[in-house]
């Protein structure tokens, strides 16, 4: 994340080995063989199905899902909104510090499901403003 944060966008591999990097591209390497096999492997990881059985205690009765998405259909539904807020269009690329969120567009609590047609990509600001209204 941090090397993320300092170039603004995907570091390359070589740059790995350089300061403020704090993990060696060796670590990659060991691991996934190449940079290029270790993103090929976190993108078929991002894009694999959603597996996450839904949590029994979160669901109350009529929800078919759990009310927190899975880290994988997190970053599917900021994927899916090019890493940016739906409703001001501010990006963590543009602003640095930013948080993003994923929301319900339905809330949970009013019957929305945890799936991705349910789910947006917010900024802290935005997300805190709203409600659970329709």
């Amino acid at each position: 994340m941090l090397l993320w944060q300092h170039f603004g966008r995907q570091p390359r591999r070589a740059e790995l080995a350089k300061p403020p990097s704090v993990i060696s591209q060796s670590a990659y390497l060991r691991r996934f063989h190449s940079w290029t096999d270790a993103l090929t492997q976190f993108v078929a990881y991002a894009n694999a199905q959603d597996t996450r059985p839904p949590d029994p205690v979160e669901i109350p009765k009529g929800h078919k899902t759990g009310r927190d998405p899975s880290l994988r259909l997190r970053f599917r539904v900021m994927k899916r909104d090019n890493f940016s807020c739906r409703v001001c269009g501010a990006s963590p690329a543009l602003k640095p510090g930013l948080t993003l969120h994923v929301d319900h567009i339905v809330a949970w609590s009013l019957g929305g499901e945890t799936v991705d047609d349910n789910l947006q990509t917010l900024c802290e600001p935005c997300n805190l403003g709203k409600s659970n209204m329709l």
